[in-house]
């Protein structure tokens, strides 16, 4: 009780030598109290984002690790080229995974639900005539909402789908009906179409449309329209006019698709229709999604494939500046740590080294060395402890609008070197993480995405914890050098020697 009511007086007794260390600590525990809250916010933000998403995923080829696995061929063997060539298109030929792989994997103990899509090319009869078909790439929405390019040769796009959930165009209203109604997933043979398309070829309500295998036009189907929507998406370059897409459900496209392969078993060449499923998984939460690749291998799923979710990938993306700016502040927090530390400990030194003929004093009348070293821990202890207390309380005030005005400013740098030239962007954000996000589905311009635009709460109790273990860090680490040298003074020759 002494050694802290002395170490009161003095602090006291030197106030205006300590007004200055408690400016320091403040200075130090303000931006260490902003850059933890920083980090915090974007914690926070990633794990609320995450636990109320609507996980799913789907599997994907991995197309990127094939590739590296083959080894390239010389530059003059031109046999050795073309033969890695023809490998890899053999590769990509037999990527697609069918319906009943995809349902096995399904069967996997994180996977709460699972839909899927049937997508088959088809052109239309006189009657029933594409807009703008340039027989090129087309854009679809996969199940989960991702952009699925797939090459056509034909006219149309007929998609069938196993679940009203598989709709997610329209479910998040970025399609929606117009007249008529969605088809029931019960009736065969029934259709929704485009508003252009409908116009365009003078389509009612209930008309009927003839759809023709684009390799045998013996082979027609006919469809009834029951619904007309509209979209709000806009066509992209090089695409075909998604207005040229047609909707059914997947027993339609079953009935089709055998229908066909009954035809094609009276004919020599090939011409079945080309089909292309589509499953997705949902998850209940992140740690569900996270376990399904595990237990998908465990299902037997080969290494050739990888688990991606376009909402996760998304999600994160949006989270990006959030993300930049807890890695600055990360930065930060070191930098300011180790020049604090080196300030305090030099302040320290000077501290002893003014009060070497007080600690001489103390020794002589009977005080070890150890209680006197406690004495001054203990004083930068109370010091340091009231300045990081009122940093504490500052800069849990301050650093929500601080944490807002520096995402503000990250989020408007991010779009600004979005809609670079890619020589002029810098190295931070580089291309192919661009490309990366444009293969998952993500939007095309990062301008386009919604990033998280604030954060609500910073500093926690978590950040406060944190804090507190600093201050007994610094007061541990600052007065360290300092004991080490009471401990090496004489009390004799300090008092014979008074400087």
């Amino acid at each position: 009780m002494y050694i802290i009511k002395n170490a009161i007086r003095n602090i006291w007794r030197t106030k205006g030598k300590n007004i200055l260390i408690v400016i320091i600590v403040f200075i130090i525990g303000l931006s260490c109290c902003i850059a933890l809250s920083i980090k915090q916010a974007a914690q926070n933000a990633r794990d609320t984002g995450l636990d109320k998403l609507n996980i799913t995923a789907t599997i994907q080829f991995d197309r990127q690790q094939m590739m590296q696995e083959m080894q390239p061929p010389e530059e003059s063997d031109d046999s050795s080229a073309e033969d890695m060539r023809e490998k890899m298109r053999d590769a990509m030929a037999n990527q697609n995974l069918s319906l009943k792989e995809l349902q096995t994997y399904a069967k996997a103990d994180s996977v709460k639900d699972f839909y899927y899509t049937s997508t088959i090319s088809m052109n239309g009869n006189d009657n029933l005539q594409a807009i703008n078909s340039n027989n090129s790439i087309v854009t679809e929405s996969g199940p989960s909402g991702e952009r699925e390019s797939i090459f056509s040769n034909s006219d149309f796009m007929l998609i069938g789908y196993s679940s009203y959930d598989a709709m997610s165009d329209f479910n998040d209203e970025t399609k929606t009906i117009k007249e008529g109604a969605l088809f029931s997933m019960n009736n065969k043979n029934e259709a929704i179409i485009s508003e252009d398309l409908a116009t365009y070829n003078s389509i009612k309500l209930n008309d009927t449309i003839t759809l023709v295998n684009p390799n045998n036009t013996k082979d027609t189907h006919t469809l009834k329209v029951v619904g007309i929507y509209t979209s709000t998406s806009e066509n992209g370059p090089m695409m075909s006019d998604p207005a040229n897409q047609i909707y059914t459900n997947i027993e339609t496209t079953n009935t089709i698709i055998n229908a066909s392969s009954l035809l094609q078993a009276n004919i020599d060449d090939a011409t079945e229709l080309n089909e292309q499923i589509s499953g997705t998984y949902v998850f209940k939460d992140i740690k569900a999604y996270e376990a399904f690749e595990k237990e998908a291998k465990a299902l037997g799923l080969s290494d050739e494939y990888t688990i991606e979710s376009n909402d996760v990938a998304l999600y994160e993306q949006s989270l990006q500046p959030l993300e930049n700016l807890a890695n600055y502040a990360n930065t930060f927090l070191y930098i300011i740590l180790v020049v604090g530390g080196i300030i305090l400990i030099v302040f320290n030194l000077l501290r002893i080294k003014e009060r070497k003929y007080e600690i001489g004093v103390l020794s002589a009348i009977g005080m070890n060395r150890k209680k006197v070293s406690f004495q001054f821990i203990t004083e930068l202890f109370i010091i340091t402890m009231f300045s990081m207390l009122l940093a504490i309380g500052i800069g849990s005030v301050t650093s929500v609008p601080i944490t807002n005005s520096l995402l503000a400013n990250e989020i408007t740098n991010d779009t600004m070197e979005a809609q670079m030239p890619e020589d002029m962007q810098g190295g931070g954000r580089s291309m192919p993480q661009q490309s990366e996000t444009l293969r998952q589905g993500g939007p095309q311009m990062e301008n386009n995405t919604n990033y998280i635009q604030e954060v609500s709460s910073a500093t926690d109790f978590s950040v406060i914890i944190k804090l507190f273990a600093l201050t007994i860090i610094l007061t541990i680490l600052s007065s360290g050098i300092a004991t080490l040298t009471i401990l090496r003074y004489d009390p004799l020759k300090i008092l014979s020697n008074r400087e």
